[in-house]
């Protein structure tokens, strides 16, 4: 609208003009050099007009053809950056679909024709990578890592590249560097924490996995897991060189942040005893057994009772586990196997007999150890070579008993370790069934359900009482 007012002004201002020498025309009488011109001011006003766009059209002229090369320059600029992005796109697509051919081609096309650049190096490096050449591929990350913007990138790049083949150190030392760069980048802190496990740096895996769960890189209830994990790791080394306190003080701390793992209360309850602390000794054990009914709990509170009347005072150790945990399938088979070796064989029966219910209740399967025990009762009560056969076939059948199997290789263990002996995983143990083995023992009776029975348990065979007759 503004400019509609000005041109109106001015179209306004030239028609007036026109008008006012079109009625008073004037005269002008231009002397010079001996030349005299006389004309009206309005043809002396219009020449000037022309000679000044003349002289206007000269200088565009002019400034034209001397920026020409200037222009010409940027045309061509242009024209290759535009088909660096063409290269670039068509790259990175190829670099998706897995296309190495592809990927490779425009990789060199983006830096032919934008050199050098951010993307053009990490779309090198990509391709380089999905080619297999890690050679070319470290050579594209480390151009990459002189750069202030793609320097990040690049720690992420060459980290992969040192996992790839394996080393460790390179890899943890490029994971620490990308820490201090971004201290909230997530994968950063996890790679830290993955690299210094398997390092055994354990304070440093505890520093980190703080910090990745902190950003969400591992999930909290995962986290404090592994966090008692770590403590205990270092409770291990501590007491493996002779710094007793130290492990004790870290032990106490792993129960504190996961109550639920059974080799931190074993191991206080181990260096309690060794320290001469007995009765704490138990009662870290009953209580733990309260929280996580557990076999291997059980076996190591029943080792107090050794020492004391034999199996009746055994029993009584087993009775107050039942009183911490009376509705767990775990503590009524651990008093039923202390009253069988009393040899009280209905209280040992009725001991299993609620077992079977508390099976029921949980919705697990029965263990081989169960019928087991049925079986041994048959046997030393009865003396029914019958009825221990059933069970043992019944056994045979059955889940296998649980034990530490890593969740990562499926490998068994005799004792929870931090760390897989077999695939190096961390805090891979659970206390569960390997596979099972019933398919091998199904439909086997006599010696063959016994050997079944005895593979699965790993337990040597208990042959029916004729047998050893």
């Amino acid at each position: 609208m503004r400019r509609f007012f000005f041109l109106f002004v001015l179209i306004a201002l030239i028609a007036g003009a026109v008008g006012w020498f079109a009625i008073d025309p004037g005269s002008m009488v231009l002397q010079l050099r001996g030349w005299q011109v006389e004309t009206s001011a309005g043809v002396l006003v219009l020449g000037v007009a022309l000679i000044a766009a003349a002289c206007v059209a000269i200088w565009a002229t002019v400034s034209w053809l001397v920026a020409a090369p200037a222009r010409l320059r940027r045309w061509r600029a242009d024209r290759r950056r535009a088909r660096g992005l063409r290269a670039l796109a068509a790259g990175m697509v190829a670099v998706a679909a897995g296309d190495t051919k592809g990927a490779r081609r425009a990789a060199r096309r983006a830096r032919l024709a934008a050199g050098e650049t951010p993307l053009t190096l990490l779309l090198g490096a990509q391709s380089a990578q999905l080619d297999g050449d890690a050679k070319a591929a470290e050579k594209f990350f480390t151009a990459m890592l002189a750069r202030p913007e793609t320097e990040f990138l690049a720690l992420r790049g060459l980290l992969i590249q040192a996992r790839s083949r394996g080393d460790g150190a390179r890899a943890l030392e490029l994971a620490e560097r990308a820490t201090a760069l971004q201290r909230n980048a997530g994968w950063a802190q996890a790679a830290v924490f993955d690299l210094a496990v398997a390092a055994q740096q354990w304070k440093k895996a505890e520093a980190a996995l703080a910090q990745a769960i902190r950003l969400g890189a591992v999930e909290k209830g995962l986290g404090t897991r592994h966090r008692a994990a770590l403590l205990l790791a270092e409770a291990g080394e501590a007491e493996r060189t002779g710094f007793v306190v130290e492990a004790l003080a870290l032990a106490r701390r792993a129960e504190r942040v996961d109550g639920s793992l059974v080799a931190a209360a074993l191991m206080r309850a181990r260096l309690d005893a060794a320290q001469g602390s007995e009765r704490r000794s138990r009662r870290t054990l009953l209580r733990a057994f309260g929280r996580v009914p557990h076999p291997e709990i059980a076996q190591a509170y029943l080792a107090h009772a050794d020492a004391g009347d034999g199996p009746r005072e055994r029993l009584k150790f087993a009775q107050k586990l039942l009183g911490e945990a009376p509705k767990s399938a775990e503590a009524h088979i651990t008093a039923a196997e202390a009253a069988l070796a009393a040899s009280l064989w209905g209280k040992a029966r009725q001991h299993l007999d609620d077992a079977d219910a508390c099976f029921a209740d949980e919705g697990r399967a029965v263990p081989a150890r169960h019928y087991r025990l049925r079986a041994e009762i048959e046997e030393r009560e009865n003396n029914d070579p019958a009825a221990v056969a059933q069970w043992l076939r019944r056994a045979a059948q059955a889940a296998p008993d649980p034990r530490w199997v890593c969740d990562a290789c499926g490998e068994s263990a005799p004792a929870w370790a931090p760390v897989c002996g077999a695939c190096s995983g961390f805090d891979t143990f659970s206390w569960r069934s390997p596979a099972p083995l019933a398919a091998l023992a199904a439909g086997s009776g006599g010696a063959t359900g016994v050997l079944a029975a005895a593979l699965i348990s790993g337990d040597p065979p208990v042959p029916p009482a004729s047998a050893k007759d």
